[in-house]
């Protein structure tokens, strides 16, 4: 049905009968469809057939915006029309009026309204223009109208009714529309949010699996380390094995960032040490080799890394640092060295005048002497009112605890920065490894 013939003497049963049509077919498509897309598209082409118009348009406004953020209109087949072909200062002109005055707008020839000064001399195929708001409630949701490219059709007074009840009544379907999207939106954001919860378990199950699970004992010493991620992955790591002739390769890395991307590029980078750390070449040379390969898949991320080789029979520890937090050396009688030869973090590309970015260097262990090597994670802990833990707390702590077993001392600092954060949440990867007498030497 059309509204062509509407007069001012047009029987009201002829409104009505258009009325009951237009809800009739509007609770069939409702019934059929789903999404909320194919329900505005019907609706549009729908009222653009009702009222001979040249162009159909809603204008949707989001819960939480008022911006327009959903829109679709019809009868682009006819030339010179196009989906979507509404200028913005119209749909800004004609939205601030609907929603200002809270009323229709039936303008012959929007340019030269007095109501739209300001569009005068535009140039545009909206002319005609019959629109009314949509509401639910109160709430203006947006606007359905149609229009004629060419000025002059005088909106009757029958079809400005029409429109609005046509507009009632599909503001209450788009609203139910629009919530049961959401609602599906939520529970496959849900689903999605399960399987990336148990990817990521699997995920740390993995990395976890890459760490030592056992301390290992070189001679008379014992190496142990652990690692707490920030996040179920995270971007730092440890490593410790026997090498040829009684020595021990130790490592702490930690990559900047933290989840996936972090925890893949320390994956790579924890094989590619124990790939180039055969017991052969100097440890320095293992760490260019590193870097080379870090640098090519870092992609803007870097790595610091503190790498050694201990000969558990001469007492002696040769290492090289890439950046990372000087290793704390505490020695029998409680004072503390930091071992700070090192270089630039890895995923550095460096030039010729940067060969010797990674230089060696050793330090002599004794009996009763230990190790600490720690990631930042530890003195940037941070408590509830933004305090850090910092490295005079830890220094304090090695010195005094230093002595005890490897894993001990371990707890010993990892209960402590627990403390000193209190309910405050962990905002980084820490780790931490021990290299210390034996518990039974």
């Amino acid at each position: 049905m059309t509204l062509g013939n509407f007069s001012p003497a047009t029987p009201n049963a002829l409104r009505l009968m258009a009325e009951l049509e237009f809800v009739n077919e509007l609770c069939q498509v409702v019934a059929s469809k789903t999404e909320l897309q194919p329900i505005l598209d019907w609706i549009v082409q729908k009222t653009t057939g009702m009222f001979r118009a040249d162009e159909g348009s809603i204008r949707l406004l989001s819960p939480d915006s008022e911006e327009p953020t959903l829109k679709t209109r019809v009868r682009a087949e006819q030339p010179g029309l196009s989906s979507g072909s509404w200028p913005r200062v119209i749909a800004t002109n004609i939205m601030g009026y609907l929603m200002s005055h809270d009323e229709p707008l039936a303008a012959p020839d929007l340019l030269n309204d007095p109501r739209f000064v300001g569009l005068r001399g535009f140039e545009t195929h909206i002319r005609a223009v019959l629109a009314v708001p949509l509401k639910i409630g109160n709430r203006f949701t947006g606007v359905l109208a149609v229009t004629h490219r060419e000025p002059g059709r005088v909106w009757k007074q029958d079809e400005v009714q029409l429109l609005m009840i046509v507009g009632a009544n599909s503001a209450s379907v788009i609203e139910q529309a629009r919530l049961r999207v959401e609602a599906e939106d939520k529970k496959r954001l849900q689903e999605e949010r399960k399987l990336a919860d148990k990817e990521l378990v699997l995920a740390q199950d993995i990395q976890m699996s890459l760490l030592p699970r056992v301390p290992l004992r070189s001679g008379p010493w014992q190496v142990c380390g652990r690692v707490v991620p920030a996040r179920q992955v995270g971007g730092d790591a440890f490593d410790y094995y026997p090498l040829p002739d009684g020595r021990s390769a130790v490592s702490i890395a930690d990559v900047s960032g933290k989840g996936v991307p972090a925890a893949l590029l320390m994956s790579n980078l924890q094989a590619s040490l124990r790939g180039f750390r055969h017991g052969r070449g100097s440890i320095s040379e293992v760490m260019d080799l590193a870097n080379q390969n870090v640098t090519q898949m870092a992609n803007g991320k870097f790595v610091t890394v503190f790498l050694a080789e201990f000969d558990h029979t001469a007492g002696v520890l040769r290492y090289a640092r890439a950046a990372h937090e000087y290793p704390l050396l505490r020695r029998k009688d409680g004072t503390i060295e930091e071992l700070k030869v090192g270089g630039f973090p890895l995923g550095i590309a460096l030039g010729a005048s940067d060969a010797a970015g990674y230089a060696e260097a050793q330090v002599q262990l004794e009996p009763g002497d230990s190790l600490l090597l720690y990631s930042d994670g530890i003195t940037d802990a941070e408590d509830m009112a933004g305090k850090l833990f910092g490295i005079d707390r830890l220094r304090d702590l090695w010195q005094k605890h230093g002595a005890l077993a490897p894993g001990a001392v371990i707890d010993v600092v990892l209960a402590e920065v627990q403390r000193f954060r209190g309910p405050a949440l962990q905002s980084d990867d820490m780790t931490l490894v021990v290299l210390g007498a034996h518990p039974e030497s």
